[in-house]
């Protein structure tokens, strides 16, 4: 229990911002060589990675169990928020989460009439150059990690705090991201429709975040941050 303890100190100093063994030692009061064998465990595990020029940062493997236990909670109160914000706009709702390189549906609503986009609770698709996969690109820590920034165009969706993209089949996309406890965006929200969308696109801004806020108080407290 002792060697678990110390990991989990361990993982938590570089999670608050040790990027090299000799601060997370100095940090946990972990002697140097043991902080040296913990760290190669957990990049093993990729609990921790290694990134050139900056040092140690949280590695992608927590990245990947902080969505699935927001996933819980969200697929549990996400269902009555996509219905009531479809039934206010009349336009197709869902909500996505990222996992690894895809993104995946939680759920979703479409109206009974009129152009519907319609997507299947548990539906995966690749990341792309969607307004959805764009909030759920824009706000990963590993672009800030790795140097450089997220690029020019998620750093416009980082300062608007929302995306707009329309495919060729005329389908536009709206989207807002969700956030956790510790304003990590760990899903993301969306409307889709006919290109009329892009008009009305303040106003529907405005409903999204209204119903990304009701997702965030409704859960609030059963996420781990």
């Amino acid at each position: 229990m002792k060697a678990l303890d110390r990991a989990v100190a361990v993982l938590t100093a570089v999670a608050e911002g040790e990027r090299h063994a000799s601060g997370v030692a100095a940090a946990t009061g972990v002697p140097r060589s043991t902080a040296h064998r913990l760290l190669r465990s957990l990049r093993a595990h990729r609990l921790v990675d290694e990134v050139e020029e900056l040092g140690l940062v949280v590695g992608s493997r927590v990245h990947q169990l902080g969505a699935i236990a927001h996933g819980g909670a969200l697929a549990r109160v996400a269902p009555g928020v996509v219905e009531l914000l479809c039934e206010n706009t009349r336009l197709s709702v869902q909500i996505y989460q990222r996992r690894g390189d895809s993104v995946e549906c939680l759920a979703a609503a479409s109206p009974l009439d009129g152009l519907r986009d319609v997507v299947e609770t548990g539906a995966v698709a690749p990341l792309g150059g969607d307004a959805t996969s764009l909030i759920l690109t824009a706000w990963d820590e590993r672009l800030d990690a790795a140097g450089g920034g997220p690029g020019e165009t998620l750093r416009v969706v980082r300062s608007r705090g929302w995306a707009l993209t329309e495919a060729a089949d005329s389908r536009t996309v709206l989207s807002v991201p969700v956030r956790g406890t510790s304003h990590r965006v760990v899903a993301a929200l969306s409307l889709s429709g006919p290109p009329r969308l892009r008009k009305d696109a303040a106003r529907l801004r405005t409903e999204l975040r209204k119903a990304a806020k009701a997702l965030e108080d409704e859960v609030r407290g059963t996420w781990p941050g």
